[in-house]
């Protein structure tokens, strides 16, 4: 039989009650990680494990889809007809004021975790 080589080969154990054990389970359910030697490993060498919120993206792109979505519009409009009206480019001018304030916020909220 072939043995592997791995890198980590120094195995710690540890023992635990039930009461702990459930409670490592949830602290790495919160922190949305599914393996315990992972999850373990950060918290014994960074002291924390980060956790990744990404609503802030996940709004960012909606608006970004909903500027790209009115721009085709705009665009199919002038090929047909030759012109665009006022309230299409106002329209447009909206959205992306919401994704400039979107990303605002974003890069606002995450200075503050880091100050």
């Amino acid at each position: 039989m072939d043995t592997v080589k791995r890198e980590r080969y120094v195995q710690k154990i540890i023992r635990l009650t039930p009461t702990e054990n459930n409670y490592i389970k949830n602290k790495m359910d919160n922190a949305g990680r599914k393996n315990f030697n992972a999850f373990a490993l950060e918290m014994l060498i960074q002291g924390q494990v980060t956790i990744v919120d990404f609503k802030s993206l996940s709004d960012l792109k909606i608006a970004i889809d909903r500027v790209g979505k009115n721009i085709n519009q705009i665009a199919k409009k002038v090929n047909e007809t030759g012109d665009v009206s006022k309230s299409d480019i106002d329209e447009t001018k909206k959205l992306l004021k919401e994704i400039e304030t979107v990303v605002y916020q974003s890069i606002q909220s995450e200075y503050k975790k880091y100050k």
